[in-house]
């Protein structure tokens, strides 16, 4: 098994993280590349989950209760207290064998990453954090942008330059490396 190209999409809340994903999604499939993806619940406390058979398990007091129907599965677990839970996650995920492993936040791991810059105030994420490898900016960010990143590829939140990018970062990453 090949280990998943492993990549963040990170910015402040409502900037626009799930929308850039779920279009990079749709890109790479249409090319053949599989993903999965991570996304972090940053709004404090634990993700509502669903009134589903699965919760219900969970609620009894399963650690984990995964229900299955049709090649779907809904899994809701406690993870360990005092475990790295970001790699526990990619673990998991990457026990589906996908080629990408997005994840959505944890801005401040060290994973290669896109930030997204939807105001000036996000602008201090650029000196903040760490391994940036592009900038997608909100279309009215535009002036703002100038001189801020220099060397990074910089991309319109609205057009499809950041996909293309992408998948030539997952071909060079792969390049050589057969999957199973």
């Amino acid at each position: 098994m090949v280990e998943p190209f492993i990549f963040q999409i990170a910015g402040f809340q409502n900037s626009g993280k799930t929308t850039v994903i779920s279009r990079l999604t749709r890109h790479l499939n249409e090319k053949g590349i599989s993903v999965s993806v991570l996304k972090h619940h940053g709004h404090g406390g634990a993700p509502d989950l669903p009134d589903k058979d699965s919760t219900r398990l969970f609620s009894s007091g399963a650690q984990a209760a995964l229900v299955e129907g049709d090649g779907t599965i809904q899994l809701t677990a406690s993870l360990p207290s005092g475990c790295d839970l970001l790699s526990k996650n990619i673990e998991i995920l990457s026990t589906f064998n996908p080629d990408v492993i997005i994840i959505e936040g944890y801005k401040r791991k060290p994973f290669p990453k896109a930030l997204i810059i939807r105001y000036e105030s996000d602008l201090v994420l650029l000196r903040e954090l760490e391994n940036l490898h592009a900038v997608i900016y909100w279309p009215e960010m535009r002036g703002c942008m100038e001189g801020e990143m220099p060397g990074l590829p910089v991309f319109d939140i609205k057009l499809d330059g950041f996909n293309d990018w992408f998948v030539e970062q997952y071909r060079f990453q792969a390049n050589g490396q057969q999957r199973k």
